[in-house]
């Protein structure tokens, strides 16, 4: 899906709404936590992740990643000091100003989070798999009954898990799990069509990734975003040099 024009930060829908607009009907009630989990974490949530390589691909041509073995050295090494540990902190952030009430604070949060992309192509894959999964909350939750509020107008990915985690009750910790499986599991099906890897090597990867997942996950609701400093020299510029290749399957 195509996002609609994104409004300045910090102002989407503050305008209209009041404290106490949030939320506006009881959380919905989930048969399977577990299951719910597993549909959030699968390649095949219909966001759009699995058309982003966020790099991948211009480290593939240029000859930096050709083998299982530097695959999982870049996703090490994003899980231990990469932005994606900021984005799952982010997240517990939003959760705990939802379920608080406070969608103000949740807002900003997420705002504060898009802002610190490096470059426009990252910034609108945030913004394109938030508007995605929030249209597809609204339709979950109305569907249970216990629909989204006419906020947020829009919302990037992580205010868009920490809603997913308020509406229906998720715990914290392996909410933050199933996002980043999500995120390994994206970028390993990339992997598999790049490289290209057999599709076994990528199975085997993903498992071998089960404890620094885990070791995140656990970590992340105690972490400050704003105090950490991720290293993402990398991965940005991989991602800058995306639009001068010469053919590309992935838009970053």
């Amino acid at each position: 899906m195509t996002p609609p024009p994104v409004a300045a930060m910090g102002h989407r829908g503050i305008q209209a709404m009041t404290s106490h607009d949030w939320p506006p009907s009881p959380p919905c009630c989930c048969r399977s936590p577990r299951q719910l989990l597993w549909q959030l974490a699968s390649p095949t949530l219909p966001v759009g992740g699995y058309t982003y390589s966020e790099g991948l691909e211009t480290a593939v041509q240029q000859g930096r990643l050709q083998d299982v073995a530097s695959l999982e050295c870049w996703l090490t090494a994003e899980l231990s000091s990469g932005a994606i540990g900021v984005d799952a902190a982010t997240i517990n952030r939003c959760l705990v100003a939802l379920r608080a009430g406070d969608w103000a604070t949740a807002e900003r949060h997420d705002a504060w989070l898009l802002a610190q992309r490096s470059c426009g192509a990252m910034r609108q894959q945030q913004r394109q798999m938030g508007y995605s999964m929030l249209t597809l909350l609204r339709q979950l939750t109305a569907d249970q009954g216990c629909p989204l509020a006419n906020w947020p107008d829009e919302a990037g990915l992580a205010l868009a898990w920490s809603l997913a985690g308020e509406r229906f009750q998720l715990p914290v910790a392996p909410l933050l799990e199933a996002f980043l499986f999500s995120w390994s599991a994206n970028l390993i099906s990339a992997a598999v069509r790049l490289v290209p890897l057999a599709a076994r090597h990528g199975q085997q990867l993903q498992l071998r990734l089960q404890e620094p997942i885990a070791r995140l996950g656990a970590a992340a609701p105690s972490l400050d975003p704003q105090a950490l400093w991720p290293e993402t020299l990398g991965p940005t510029m991989a991602q800058l040099g995306h639009d001068g290749l010469y053919s590309r399957l992935f838009r970053s």
